[in-house]
């Protein structure tokens, strides 16, 4: 007698070439091999795995009606025997998604929430112009050199530079010493 998968996947013992025995899995639909043994059989035949070729109609898994909320969570014995899908979920969960979509979409793209706001541009425009005052060679900066200019000398050194901005210019220089 011949077999077939008719659930979702069945384990069979078959015979590979060279005489070895070894487990495979067959998917819903495939024939069951010959020499498979009949405890087995028995087995799969009582679990409702396998049954005779062509007795039992296999609807492909899109036949199964679905709630789209839920996708296979709507799947239920009843769905499986021809029922109607339960009502869909109402939770919150559900359209979270569309909810964060719908704030992205209100505050702008997110290319504009990850550019840097406008007191940090003007930060880093105030760093760039002070380390360009700063003499060639990584020599000290001039006594008279102002106080922006001797933070970014004491970061190019390795100081923290939210450890020195607010230092006034006195204290830079005496740090500047120390370190040389």
């Amino acid at each position: 007698m011949t077999y077939q998968v008719v659930g979702e996947c069945a384990h069979v013992e078959v015979q590979e070439l060279g005489g070895t025995r070894s487990m495979q899995m067959l998917y819903k639909g495939a024939p069951v091999p010959a020499g498979v043994s009949a405890d087995r059989l028995k087995h799969l035949l009582d679990n409702g795995l396998i049954a005779e070729m062509g007795a039992t109609p296999i609807a492909p898994n899109a036949a199964v009606q679905q709630d789209p909320a839920r996708g296979l969570d709507a799947v239920t014995v009843d769905v499986l025997r021809g029922g109607k899908p339960e009502e869909p979920r109402t939770d919150p969960a559900l359209g979270a998604a569309d909810r964060i979509r719908e704030t992205v979409t209100d505050q702008g793209a997110i290319d504009k929430a990850t550019e840097p706001s406008k007191a940090d541009q003007e930060l880093a425009e105030k760093r760039a112009a002070a380390r360009a005052k700063l003499p060639d060679g990584g020599a000290e900066p001039d006594g008279r050199a102002g106080q922006a200019v001797w933070v970014e000398y004491l970061v190019g050194r390795g100081q923290d530079y939210d450890a020195v901005k607010d230092a006034d210019k006195a204290d830079l220089i005496k740090l500047a010493k120390q370190q040389s």
